[in-house]
């Protein structure tokens, strides 16, 4: 897999809009195995398989150096081909999955829990088409104007206190149809913010309004998921999208937003929910 990808996207100006090719970031399930045992799925840009999966061991603790490793594996890299013909090719194949075993003597630092840890880009098998269909957003009649979301980029920047005392921090806002302000917070972590956002609506009664999800950033594929699972049918980011992320919006019905701007954004996936002059 390459580590990004080409898709036909519209771009929305004030001006008008047009049609253009975009290069997107890939984003795919990694599983890494440890000792014959599924430890860990990651969301990854696709290269350097092996080398992520040891570092993610070594930062984790499961091994302290090269020397607790006997070997490790990136399987369906070409020299297995004859082991796995036939195996599934799905989100978990033999191209998205890493085997490594231990010297005895670092068996021990492994966890002891048997449930596989899922680690998202950022922060499974992910089948887009599987997870879509099971978190499908209905609110298709719902209307927006490209100056409602372009008005969400002031509205956040207003109330982004502690990125404006130290930078670095992330903001996820809930707004209604209308653009008013359901719910801003910010966190270190863009998921966390997201989350924070969800949370407060939820608290106030006031989910079942939200129409808009804007994050300042990048709108992968949990940031679609959690705000499909919470009935949130627009998702807006400040940054871009991954192709995994525009593949689960595109199942699940939510329109997808990248870019956004105080005059312009990248609009990726279920286009009826904009209206524009074209």
């Amino acid at each position: 897999m390459a580590p990004t990808g080409e898709r036909r996207v519209w771009r929305v100006y004030k001006e008008g809009v047009e049609s253009a090719q975009a290069t997107l970031p890939a984003e795919a399930p990694l599983a890494i195995e440890v000792d014959g045992r599924q430890v860990a799925v990651l969301m990854r840009t696709p290269g350097a398989e092996k080398e992520l999966a040891l570092g993610y061991c070594l930062s984790e603790g499961w091994v302290r150096s090269l020397s607790d490793v006997l070997w490790v594996h990136h399987c369906g890299s070409g020299q297995d081909a004859e082991l796995l013909a036939g195996q599934d090719e799905g989100p978990l194949g033999p191209g998205n999955r890493v085997r490594i075993a231990l010297a005895p003597r670092a068996q021990a630092c492994l966890p002891a829990a048997e449930a596989t840890r899922w680690v998202f880009s950022g922060c499974g098998g992910v089948d887009a088409a599987a997870l879509g269909a099971a978190l499908q957003v209905s609110r298709r009649e719902l209307r927006i104007a490209p100056e409602t979301l372009w008005g969400l980029v002031a509205t956040m920047a207003q109330v982004q206190a502690a990125y404006r005392a130290s930078g670095g921090i992330h903001a996820a806002g809930l707004f209604d149809a209308a653009g008013r302000a359901l719910a801003v917070c910010e966190d270190v972590g863009r998921h966390n913010a997201a989350d924070k956002a969800i949370g407060t609506a939820l608290l106030q009664g006031k989910l079942t309004q939200a129409a808009i999800l804007a994050a300042t950033g990048r709108a992968s594929s949990d940031i679609v998921a959690k705000a499909a699972r919470a009935g949130i049918p627009i998702v807006a980011s400040f940054s871009s999208s991954t192709s995994l992320g525009i593949e689960l919006a595109e199942v699940a019905g939510v329109t997808l937003i990248g870019y956004l701007r105080r005059n312009r954004f990248t609009l990726y996936t279920h286009p009826e929910r904009i209206v524009t002059g074209n």
